[in-house]
């Protein structure tokens, strides 16, 4: 695995790296930055992907949607397919051209924007459509509502341009992106919908360590630091996590730690 040293365009190396570690920033899909030492070497990156994201653009404001299409086009593995800055049309749009991602500006509330996510991700629109937000999820209960209108994640349009270049790779990918991460705040309660119930903590038959690495978890940690924690080598806090994961019914690291927040698990 990749460890970065160094983040011209994120800022220092250390926060970069936490960043990547909290389980509410870039860590669904254990996808890291690439090519980031070979850059600060001067030596090539790697080979690039055949595959080339589609993205579509759902922002009214004409210069930032110019501005995301002069920085997607510029990379070879993206690719403009449409835009559009009316939600009446959209749905239409992204039938036609059936893009990976959608990146969808501000339109009204948060609640409002959730409703078009929604909406846009119906069977008859366009359902593997992967939908980022161009905005800030201002706390873990934000995000925990974007992923269950079914988003895969949001960051700001004053992103650097690398940074946006690789939160779009990385949700194309099935990755959930949240830039810049969400402070981790206790949620006190989220509402779920009657058909994302999801079973309590003391239905899933956790054991004792596997909530203590979901509670570790919830703090940010890494699985090196919770095996730090608890005192374990990092294979086994793997199994513990993923055993708590398949037992909670969450699919990534993500969601687990929101669900750990959302059921009081991180103290």
């Amino acid at each position: 695995m990749t460890t970065l040293t160094t983040a011209t365009a994120f800022g220092d190396p250390g926060s970069l790296h936490a960043e990547i570690d909290n389980p509410l920033d870039l860590i669904a899909g254990h996808q890291l930055l690439a090519d980031a030492e070979d850059r600060a070497a001067g030596r090539p990156p790697g080979p690039r992907s055949a595959h080339v994201t589609r993205v579509f653009l759902a922002e009214r404001h004409p210069v930032a949607s110019a501005g995301l299409r002069s920085v997607l086009n510029a990379d070879p593995g993206m690719m403009v397919v449409g835009s559009s800055g009316d939600p009446v049309r959209l749905p239409d749009a992204l039938r036609r051209v059936r893009p990976d991602v959608v990146l969808l500006g501000r339109a009204g509330t948060l609640a409002e924007d959730l409703a078009l996510v929604t909406r846009l991700r119906a069977p008859d629109v366009a359902p593997g459509a992967r939908v980022l937000l161009l905005r800030r999820a201002e706390s873990t209960a934000e995000a925990s509502r974007m992923l269950l209108a079914g988003a895969s994640g949001c960051f700001p349009l004053d992103l650097p341009e690398e940074g946006i270049i690789r939160a779009v790779g990385l949700a194309g990918a099935g990755g959930s992106v949240f830039l810049p991460a969400p402070a981790p705040a206790r949620i006190q309660a989220v509402s779920l919908p009657e058909d994302a119930a999801e079973p309590l903590p003391q239905h899933c038959g956790l054991t004792g360590r596997e909530r203590q690495v979901l509670a570790q978890l919830a703090r940010g940690l890494s699985n090196a630091e919770i095996g730090r924690e608890l005192a374990l080598a990092e294979a086994m806090v793997k199994k513990h996590l993923t055993n708590a994961m398949r037992k909670t019914g969450q699919s990534d690291r993500l969601r687990a730690a929101l669900y750990a927040h959302r059921h009081g698990l991180a103290g």
